[in-house]
């Protein structure tokens, strides 16, 4: 594995203790970014996002679910076991959720031949207070369809959905351009906090 891969996952799990700070429900949006994404612990980490929104899809087997918000805006966010189950929930549910976005790790262009694939890996990783986190990564060949270089920001499209993702700061963006294919490694969406009604979801 990566050592910039280590290092972005660990100054993740440095950040999941930290604050949060509401914001409105715009996927990956630069408002919704928490002081905690900023800090100096936490260089390269995806930011700590905190909305309301509605389910719309639950993925029993990997424990995530689809969200879409008042503006239309759709993510698929991974859940961990302890955090909450998802069969708890229904589609429509309205829930609230902490959340850190999907964040790019890397991006090396290739010749794919618009052959698309996806691999998950998950590793346990030390975490703040002296526990560990449960981080997933995925390997994913894709086709770049969208880039905000202001927003550092890149949706790419895989072999089951497209992702919109933030780029870490040692990822050269200037590098890549919509249409190319690349091999890409970046941390999934995932939720530290679900609640329906008030209440996790437990």
């Amino acid at each position: 594995m990566r050592s910039g891969f280590r290092h972005s996952t660990l100054a993740i799990a440095l950040a999941l203790g930290a604050a949060l700070s509401a914001g409105p429900f715009t996927m990956a949006s630069a408002q919704t970014a928490t002081a905690a994404a900023s800090s100096p612990d936490a260089v390269g980490a995806a930011a700590l996002v905190e909305v309301t929104a509605h389910v719309t899809h639950i993925d029993a087997s990997t424990n995530s679910v689809t969200l879409r918000g008042p503006r239309g805006d759709s993510m698929v966010v991974d859940v961990a076991p302890e955090v909450g189950d998802v069969k708890k929930l229904k589609i429509g549910d309205e829930v609230h959720i902490a959340y850190k976005g999907a964040l790019l790790l890397s991006a090396d262009k290739i010749d794919a031949k618009g052959i698309r694939s996806r691999v998950e890996n998950e590793a346990t990783i030390p975490a703040s207070g002296g526990g560990t986190a449960q981080v997933k990564s995925v390997q994913v060949v894709a086709t770049v369809q969208k880039i905000d270089r202001k927003k550092r920001e890149v949706t790419l499209r895989g072999p089951n959905r497209s992702v919109t993702l933030q780029v870490a700061p040692d990822v050269p963006l200037e590098k890549l351009k919509v249409g190319d294919s690349i091999r890409a490694d970046y941390q999934s969406a995932t939720a530290i906090q679900v609640t329906r009604g008030g209440a996790p979801i437990q």
